[in-house]
C-alpha cells in the first residue's frame, strides 16, 4: 500500500515532533515543508526526510499531498486551515482548532461540507494514562466525578507570538490548553458555564496578552467542576501542579515523573495508594497519528473532530469574556 503523503506548514519544535510521529507508524511520508523562512524548512525538511522545501504554503499544492499537518501561529493557522480545506486536503491541525470562535464556526461549517477530516491536535486523549483516568472516571468507579484541579506555569520570551494578543488568540486559547481542559472535559463531560479571574503584572506594554495570569472554574452539566489556573510568570524552580480528579469515593492523579517509557497514574480509593502503569511507547504523538491515519482511510473521524474541538475555542474566549465583565458566561451565550 502506497503511504500517506504528508505536507508541513510550519518548522518550529512541534513540526517536528510530529513529523517524525507520522514516520514512526510507517505508513506516511513527509512531501513537502512551508515555513516564512525558507532556510528554517529546508532544515525541518532535511530531517524528515524531505527534499522539497518551500517559503510560502500555497506551493505545497505542487507536492500533491494527501493531507496537510499545520503547527504555526494561531492566526496563521486559521488562513492555511481555510486554504487547505478549500484544496481538499484533510487536515492534522497542531492544537487548538482556530484563534477565534468565529473563526472555528467557518472551519467546522467548512469541513462538514467539504466531507475532510480535520483533527486538533490535544494528544492527551491518546495517552493511556488519561485514557485509564477516562475509563475510570466515566465508569463512576471510583463514585461521581466532584472536581478537577490543575494549573500550569511557563515563561515565554516577551517579544515572541505567545505573548501577542492577536497572534496568538490570547493566553486562555493558547496557554491554558496546558491546563489539559481538552483531556478534563473529555473525562468530565459536557462544560455549561465558566467564571474566571486574571491580571496582567510584568509584561503590560500594548498588543501584549490580555490575560497575562488567569484562573478559572468550569462547571460541568453532572455538577462536577474544573479549577484551572495559568499564567505567564512561571518562576524558575517552581514545578506545575499536578492535575487532580476527585470523585465521591476516591481520587485519581496522573503523574507526570513517571520514568521513560511508562506513563502513570495513581488511584487514591479507601485511603491505599495504587499506581498503575502503562507503556508510553509509541508516544501519544504516534498515536494520533495512527488514528489520523486511520480517519482518512475510513472516513470517520478520530478523538478530536472540529466540532467537538470548537469547545475548547469557546470556552477560551468564555473565560476571556468572564474575566473582563466579572461575571459567569454560560457556554450558551457564545
Amino acid at each position: 500500500m502506497s503511504k500517506v503523503r504528508i505536507a508541513i506548514v510550519g518548522a518550529g519544535n512541534m513540526a517536528r515532533v510530529r513529523g517524525r510521529a507520522f514516520l514512526d507508524t510507517g505508513r506516511a511520508e513527509i512531501c513537502g515543508v512551508a515555513a516564512r523562512h525558507r532556510e528554517t524548512a529546508e532544515r525541518c525538511a532535511a530531517e524528515l526526510g524531505c527534499d522539497v522545501f518551500e517559503d510560502d504554503f500555497r506551493r505545497l499544492t505542487d507536492t500533491r499531498p494527501d493531507a496537510v499537518l499545520i503547527e504555526v501561529p494561531h492566526r496563521v493557522q486559521d488562513e492555511v486551515t481555510v486554504w487547505a480545506l478549500d484544496a481538499g486536503y484533510d487536515l492534522l491541525v497542531g492544537g487548538c482548532l482556530a484563534s477565534c470562535v468565529e473563526n472555528g464556526r467557518r472551519i467546522v461549517e467548512m469541513a462538514g461540507r467539504s466531507g475532510r477530516i480535520v483533527e486538533a491536535g490535544y494528544q492527551r486523549r491518546y495517552d493511556p494514562a488519561w485514557m485509564e483516568v477516562h475509563r475510570l472516571v466515566r465508569n463512576r468507579v471510583l463514585g461521581a466525578p466532584v472536581m478537577a484541579v490543575t494549573m500550569a506555569l511557563w515563561d515565554p520570551a516577551p517579544d515572541g507570538w505567545y505573548y501577542d494578543q492577536e497572534a496568538s488568540g490570547g493566553m486562555p486559547l493558547t496557554h491554558m490548553s496546558y491546563c489539559y481542559l481538552n483531556a478534563v472535559r473529555w473525562i468530565l463531560g459536557r462544560p455549561t458555564t465558566v467564571s474566571a479571574m486574571a491580571n496582567r503584572k510584568r509584561n503590560t506594554a500594548p498588543g501584549h496578552v490580555t490575560e497575562e495570569t488567569c484562573g478559572a472554574l468550569i462547571g460541568f452539566e453532572s455538577g462536577a467542576f474544573a479549577s484551572a489556573t495559568a499564567s505567564y510568570i512561571g518562576p524558575e524552580g517552581m514545578g506545575d501542579a499536578r492535575t487532580r480528579f476527585v470523585c465521591e469515593e476516591g481520587g485519581i492523579v496522573p503523574n507526570a515523573d513517571s520514568p521513560p517509557g511508562k506513563g502513570s497514574i495513581t488511584v487514591y480509593r479507601e485511603g491505599r495508594p495504587e499506581v498503575r502503569a502503562f507503556e508510553a511507547e509509541p508516544s501519544p504523538q504516534v498515536r494520533q497519528a495512527e488514528a489520523f491515519l486511520d480517519a482518512i482511510e475510513s472516513r470517520r473521524e478520530a478523538r478530536n473532530p472540529p466540532e467537538d474541538a470548537l469547545l475548547d475555542v469557546e470556552i477560551a474566549e468564555a473565560i476571556s469574556i468572564s474575566a473582563r465583565e466579572h461575571r459567569t458566561v454560560l457556554l450558551t451565550e457564545i
